[in-house]
């Protein structure tokens, strides 16, 4: 289709929304109706991907304009919504994203690192300009495309407002995340796609680099600062506070002593291999369902208002559990290591090729023991009753773990031809799902227990659906681990993971049942024998993979997502809490 609207773009493929007008005047129009399009709207929440656009089809509709600018238009109401929390901001709680498309590339004197370009300040491109102007302003710079590092530095608590500069596609990426966290940001689009020679508005992002104002007269509710309490339980005084009493050897617990393994005593060495393992890495996702389901029934909204000092929000007990629910976890993922012949997990190799098999083994039945006693010691503060409901409810997750774990072990080994799709989301139901129920559970049964000071009145468990948050917890947590399987045929360079993983181990996943299912005896022989063959591995992957398009694995897989996805929301809704509510909707945001 041709772009009808004003300054269009040329040639549009059709369903194409992600066109940038080339001509100010249209930009400043779109921009305009943008801003009217926001003030319509509260400030009390963030606006979801579906009301972006809707308010920005809406604002096209009224300019008359072609909807191949509606991801334009989205981007600009969005601007408009923040607008006013981004310019209360500090410059010093501020990161700026550029994107290295902007640099010469034959004059660039600069190099890459693990985080993106490193600008050599020789001033042959605009980024050298503007990273300048905004370091001298208080900025953190970041010279790189979407990068799960954005995150990582705004869930540290180091930054509290982002702007981005990047084409629309990987705007929409990288700040997926930011736009569900509900954290201040503004986008600047590239005026044109591309890895080299791209151009952009330079004055928009000096003025909103600049853009300074007073307190926000309303300020946006987001689970930032429950994520930052996540993570904060994991570093050096947090995590040593937690596990007083807990370490059998003084010393095992401090950070770095991982590195010194071999200077240690062979008592100390498994504690210091294991709370290494357990404060590297990983996105704490677990123990925030735990914190954020207390306090949503603890505290309700106030715990999402931004500047709410949760720091002694949460009784220690709490923070033990969900603790516990990491230990767990970081134990599961020693023994999938080992089970699924994986290399590397979070950049680094993996526990069993770093210390052996027996010893990787050991420590991932050390994190089991560990998370039951911290648990365990929570009696006194939480009750008998509640504490041996939580550890009721997270042994039984054990065991659905193994039994998942198994039953996966069990058709690798024997006849990976019998798994069918309905075998694999049985599987999946088991080892995911029970994970993410026993962590809101927990948060849920503490919240029962007993409120701090300062807490709403404690909370009538009775008003919760245990049959809803049965079923949300399966829904999610099987569409969790599809999609996973998916992220597997996309490789992970920071985790230094190649694409097609899962298919080089012979792992039974949901894709190879599928792919299965879709072929006949013989056609599914020479499936079997590509993964067995002595090609290369790349070869071996992409052979794989054009099966896998041929038979429409992956689009079967994405549906399986979407389907599970509508299905968990529903479940959500039915919790009486509003509050639970809202955060279960965000977990399958965050998750999915």
């Amino acid at each position: 289709m041709t772009a009808s609207g004003a300054g269009g773009a040329g040639k549009m493929r059709v369903g194409d929304i992600k066109a940038v007008p080339q001509e100010a005047e249209l930009r400043e129009r779109i921009r305009l109706e943008a801003d009217r399009a926001a003030a319509t709207v509260g400030r009390d929440r963030p606006l979801g991907r579906t009301e972006l656009e809707e308010l920005a089809g809406a604002a096209l509709g009224r300019l008359g304009l072609d909807g191949c600018y509606l991801g334009f238009a989205m981007v600009a109401v969005s601007n408009a919504f923040w607008r006013e929390q981004f310019a209360s901001v500090p410059f010093s709680r501020r990161l700026l994203l550029l994107p290295y498309c902007l640099r010469d590339v034959p004059a660039c004197a600069g190099s890459f690192d693990s985080l993106g370009l490193a600008c050599a300040r020789c001033g042959a491109c605009a980024l050298c300009e503007l990273q300048g102007q905004a370091e001298s302003l208080g900025y953190k710079v970041l010279i790189a495309e979407g990068t799960p590092a954005v995150v990582q530095i705004a869930l540290s608590g180091r930054r509290d407002a982002i702007i981005g500069v990047a084409c629309l596609d990987s705007l929409e990426e990288a700040f997926a995340r930011v736009v569900e966290l509900g954290m201040p940001h503004a986008a600047v689009p590239l005026l044109c796609n591309g890895c080299a020679g791209t151009v952009a508005e330079l004055d928009l992002i000096r003025t909103w680099m600049h853009l300074r104002s007073g307190p926000a007269p309303v300020r946006t509710r987001s689970y930032v600062g429950l994520l930052r309490t996540a993570e904060a339980l994991f570093e050096a005084d947090e995590l040593e506070a937690l596990l007083a009493g807990q370490l059998a050897v003084a010393g095992a617990g401090e950070p770095g002593a991982e590195q010194r393994v071999a200077e240690l005593a062979p008592l100390a060495a498994t504690e210091a291999i294991a709370f290494e393992w357990l404060r590297h890495g990983g996105k704490r996702f677990r123990p925030f369902i735990t914190l954020a389901s207390f306090a949503a029934l603890a505290y309700g909204r106030d715990a999402l208002m931004p500047g709410a000092d949760l720091s002694r929000s949460f009784p220690a007990s709490v923070k033990r559990v969900a603790l516990a629910i990491e230990a767990f976890h970081k134990a599961s993922l020693v023994h999938d290591d080992i089970a699924d012949g994986d290399s590397h997990r979070y950049g680094r190799k993996t526990l069993h090729l770093r210390y052996g098999l027996p010893t990787a083994l050991n420590v991932g039945d050390y994190l089991v023991g560990l998370g039951y006693r911290l648990i365990a010691s929570t009696g006194e503060d939480l009750g008998a009753d509640c504490t041996g409901a939580i550890l009721a409810r997270l042994s039984d997750a054990h065991v659905k773990l193994c039994r998942g774990q198994g039953a996966e072990l069990i058709w690798r080994e024997r006849e990976p031809r019998s798994m069918r799709p309905g075998d694999a989301q049985a599987v999946y139901g088991l080892k995911t799902a029970p994970a993410f129920e026993a962590a809101m559970y927990a948060g849920i049964r503490m919240a029962g227990a007993g409120i701090p000071e300062g807490g709403k009145a404690a909370c009538d468990c009775a008003l919760l659906d245990p049959g809803a948050l049965l079923s949300f917890s399966r829904y999610l947590g099987t569409a969790y681990q599809v999609l996973n399987d998916l992220n597997d045929w996309e490789g992970d360079s920071g985790n230094k993971v190649v694409a097609g993983q899962d298919c080089l181990s012979a792992r039974p996943t949901i894709l190879r049942a599928f792919a299965l299912a879709a072929g006949d005896e013989a056609s599914n022989r020479e499936l079997l024998d590509i993964v067995a063959s002595d090609v290369t591995e790349d070869e071996r992957i992409r052979l794989m993979r054009e099966v896998y398009q041929a038979r429409g694995v992956f689009e079967k897989a994405r549906q399986l997502v979407r389907k599970y996805r509508t299905r968990a929301l529903a479940e959500a809704d039915r919790m009486a809490s509003d509050d639970l509510r809202e955060l279960m909707h965000f977990v399958v945001a965050t998750a999915l």
